[in-house]
């Protein structure tokens, strides 16, 4: 079975054009709003956290860029639907000029730049399924959330 860096990055547009499609049904206070349910994240959570993973797995453990991502913060994260806006913007953008490299690690076949917290020697194709089922598993999250803020948060 052959999946191509091509194939990864139309799933993922798709994907993030969905997340894009949730929280555009929110105002800037609903998107910061979190249902009343144990340990819920906001809308505006979610994206952020969506996305900094997704940039993690890709841009870091992938392609082997530094980062500065600070995994805890995204889970406080608050703003307004044009922030989103612009952090979506940035995803595509990036991924967009990393298409090259993951190209070029696909088609080399290597391990990624990062094994730890990998455990099980995982392959560059093995880290780019798992930043896809980031954003897609998120995305039905998202979903979801929205669904909750929108009828006052009661599950």
């Amino acid at each position: 079975m052959t999946i191509t860096a091509s194939d990864f990055i139309r799933f993922c547009e798709r994907t993030i054009d969905g997340t894009e499609s949730a929280f555009c049904r929110l105002d800037d206070e609903s998107v910061n709003e979190r249902p009343d349910l144990p340990g819920a994240n906001s809308p505006f959570v979610l994206v952020t956290h969506a996305l900094g993973a997704f940039d993690w797995w890709v841009g870091h453990v992938v392609c082997g860029h530094p980062s500065d991502r600070d995994r805890a913060a995204e889970f406080t994260a608050t703003g307004s639907v044009a922030d989103l806006h612009g952090l979506v913007a940035a995803s595509r953008r990036r991924l967009r000029d990393l298409a090259p490299e993951i190209e070029t690690a696909t088609r080399l076949h290597r391990e990624p730049h990062l094994q730890n917290p990998l455990p099980g020697g995982w392959t560059v194709g093995a880290a780019l399924i798992h930043a896809y089922e980031e954003l897609a598993q998120h995305l039905g999250h998202l979903e979801i959330t929205v669904d909750l803020v929108e009828i006052g948060g009661r599950a």
